[in-house]
């Protein structure tokens, strides 16, 4: 079993490719390619005078995702109805404002392990020239710019929370609170994976540490109650953002100059969360997405 999920996130609307046919209509995921490893690139050093070369790194390529779809109806009005759905959501020209870019596209791929998610967009325009009687076939290919295949779901867990803790019924009942600063996050995917790291005040030089690799991230400022920083790890996307109740801040220049964008490597990741000034009222989650090279 297979399927590909298409959500066009300007539109907020959605169509199924499905290998499992239906009993009077479908549109059938006949065949489907690029969900395995995507090329690479081989990154490679030589000395002046050496023989041969360095092995650095490798790249991977940009993932190409493409299908070939069928749509089986028993009347030719249903069948013009579900190419005219397909072409207005695999739709290269629609305008998402929430992120001011042009046809984006979320794909969520299922087989019978597991469903991931991906983002892309249109690559070619989709052309059904194959009709017979009340079917059509055509081709669609997806250019993922972000080679990874990601969970379902993003992660999410705390760092450091209150839970209600013991009570014991006294004259005045007392409460005693469970406070958590570590935590231990396993990245169960092929490669190290970002971070969103959420911080709610109040909270003074809020650091959370990477115990497992040595690196930090610390926001040298006082975060209020009420007020939220968030920082995104994500390489190229690195940002650091205070919200308060009236506005959204740019507070990247407020890092620790030895901080790093750190991320989780594979395996076992031990995260610490301190502060100048400990409170019982602030809290710190992180979120992540396990990535995959392959599906």
């Amino acid at each position: 079993m297979q399927k590909l999920k298409v959500i066009n996130l300007a539109l907020n609307e959605s169509i199924t490719f499905d290998s499992i046919g239906g009993i009077d209509e479908d549109v059938l995921l006949s065949h489907i390619e690029g969900v395995g490893i995507p090329s690479a690139t081989s990154q490679k050093s030589q000395g002046v005078v050496q023989d041969g070369s360095n092995a650095e790194d490798a790249l991977l390529d940009n993932r190409i995702i493409k299908l070939e779809t069928t749509i089986r109806t028993k009347d030719r009005e249903k069948l013009y109805e579900l190419r005219r759905k397909i072409f207005r959501i695999i739709n290269c020209k629609t305008y998402n404002k929430n992120t001011n870019k042009r046809g984006e596209l979320l794909l969520y791929y299922t087989n019978n392990y597991k469903t991931y998610r991906i983002y892309g967009r249109v690559e070619d325009a989709v052309e059904f020239n194959q009709r017979k009687n009340e079917h059509d076939k055509a081709t669609v290919s997806f250019l993922c710019v972000e080679p990874y295949l990601l969970d379902e779901e993003d992660t999410l867990l705390d760092v450091k929370a209150i839970r209600e803790g013991l009570r014991f019924h006294l004259i005045l009942p007392t409460t005693f609170a469970n406070v958590s600063f570590y935590k231990n996050i396993v990245n169960r995917g092929d490669v190290e994976t970002p971070v969103e790291i959420e911080y709610i005040g109040p909270a003074v030089n809020p650091r959370v540490t990477n115990e497992t690799t040595g690196e930090y991230i610390q926001v040298n400022m006082t975060i209020n109650e009420k007020e939220k920083l968030i920082i995104n790890t994500a390489e190229g996307y690195e940002t650091v953002n205070l919200i308060t109740p009236n506005e959204v801040k740019d507070v990247y220049n407020n890092i620790d100059l030895n901080s790093t964008f750190f991320k989780l490597i594979v395996g076992e990741n031990m995260i610490k969360y301190s502060s100048d000034v400990e409170t019982a009222r602030d809290k710190v989650s992180v979120k992540f997405s396990n990535r995959y090279i392959g599906a």
